[in-house]
């Protein structure tokens, strides 16, 4: 505790040091478009390029819609299985962001206490978990473009049993890199299988695994 300062210094000019060649390059490289000298005369119109402001959490409705399902061809039995799974995830994420406001009501009125409310609400699922889960981020994307072509593919697996054997579960497979999620039809029948497979998918394989 007597070296804390001289510590927290240390670990700050470390820090500077190592981000003032990156920014002093990057000064550079907008020094040929004339911004570095727009941004002096117009500071407040320039804030809005380097700080994004408030990070927008997700809803159910951002995730469905950035949801694009390949459904098999229409009128089949499979297609009629994909869409009740995809109605099944709508489900799933209303339910949480219920939940989640639920919580926030119920943590407002009972400010202060140290109870158990605030431990169930850190272990409980939340919609930016999912988001995080499927894409690799937890917030809606900031830049326009980025917001604009942001999308999440679902596929459908439905010979998982013929691939793998007599089993009896398997759990979505995700590729946060390419913000694709496959479900294992066989697996989900009803909305209780569902929603227990995809709770336990996003509790415990948030990391580059299966589970």
């Amino acid at each position: 505790m007597d070296s804390k300062e001289s510590m927290i210094r240390a670990i700050v000019l470390h820090s500077t040091t190592r981000l003032i060649p990156m920014l002093q390059q990057l000064r550079k490289g907008m020094e040929l478009y004339g911004l570095v000298n727009l941004m002096a005369v117009n500071p407040e119109a320039c804030h809005s390029l380097f700080v994004p402001g408030k990070i927008l959490k997700p809803d159910a409705d951002f995730i469905m819609m950035s949801c694009q399902p390949h459904f098999s061809e229409k009128g089949t039995s499979r297609e009629r299985t994909e869409r009740k799974i995809i109605n099944f995830l709508q489900d799933f994420l209303q339910e949480i962001e219920a939940s989640e406001k639920t919580s926030e009501t119920f943590s407002n009125i009972t400010d202060g206490n140290t109870g158990g409310a605030g431990g169930e609400k850190s272990e409980s699922l939340a919609v930016q978990h999912v988001l995080q889960w499927m894409t690799g981020q937890s917030h809606v994307p900031i830049l326009p473009d980025e917001k604009r072509h942001f999308k999440i593919t679902c596929k459908f697996d439905h010979e998982c049993k013929e691939q793998l054997g007599d089993h009896s579960i398997c759990y979505p497979v995700v590729s946060a890199c390419t913000c694709t999620v496959t479900f294992p039809v066989q697996h989900l029948d009803t909305y209780t299988m569902f929603k227990t497979i995809m709770s336990a998918a996003v509790r415990y394989g948030g990391g580059f695994h299966r589970v």
